[in-house]
C-alpha cells in the first residue's frame, strides 16, 4: 500500500471533466482503440506533485474500490513530479494484479515528458489493450 503524505494543498483531481481547471498545454489525443466499456473515469488535475499526492492517492484508491475497467484522463496535467508518476504506476500495477483493463483518454505534454524521463511507459499500459499512442494515431 502507498504511504500517505500529509498536505494542505488543494485536491489534484476532479470527478467531472468540467471541474478541472483550464489546460495551458495542449493535451495529446488518444489513439482510437477497441471499445472497452468504462466503469470508472479517473480525471487527473492540473498538478500531480508531492504537494497533491495525498488527494491524488485518495482519489485513485476511491476509484480502485469500484470494478473496472477505467478510463484515465491526464490531458489537464500541467505539473507532475516523481511522486505523482509513482501513484499512477501504483494504480496501473494494482489494475494489472486484479486483471482490470484501463485506457488513457489523453495525456498532456507534461505528463508524457515525465513518463518518458522516468522510463515508466511500459508500466502505464494496460496489457492486451491498445490504449494510447503518444502524438495520436499513426
Amino acid at each position: 500500500m502507498i504511504p500517505a503524505v500529509k498536505t494542505t494543498a488543494p485536491p489534484a483531481v476532479a470527478d467531472e471533466p468540467g471541474a478541472a481547471a483550464p489546460v495551458a498545454a495542449a493535451p495529446v489525443a488518444a489513439a482510437s482503440a477497441p471499445a472497452v466499456p468504462v466503469a470508472g473515469r479517473v480525471v487527473l488535475g492540473m498538478a500531480c506533485t508531492i504537494h497533491e499526492s495525498q488527494a491524488l492517492r485518495a482519489h485513485l484508491l476511491e476509484k480502485a474500490a469500484h470494478p473496472g475497467p477505467y478510463e484515465i484522463d491526464g490531458g489537464g496535467v500541467e505539473q507532475i513530479d516523481t511522486a505523482g508518476v509513482q501513484l499512477l504506476v501504483a494504480f496501473a500495477l494494482d489494475c494489472l494484479e486484479r486483471n482490470i483493463p484501463y485506457t488513457w483518454k489523453a495525456r498532456s505534454a507534461a505528463l508524457e515528458e515525465a513518463i518518458r524521463v522516468l522510463g515508466v511507459a511500459p508500466l502505464l499500459e494496460s496489457p492486451g489493450v491498445s490504449s494510447f499512442v503518444p502524438g495520436g494515431a499513426a
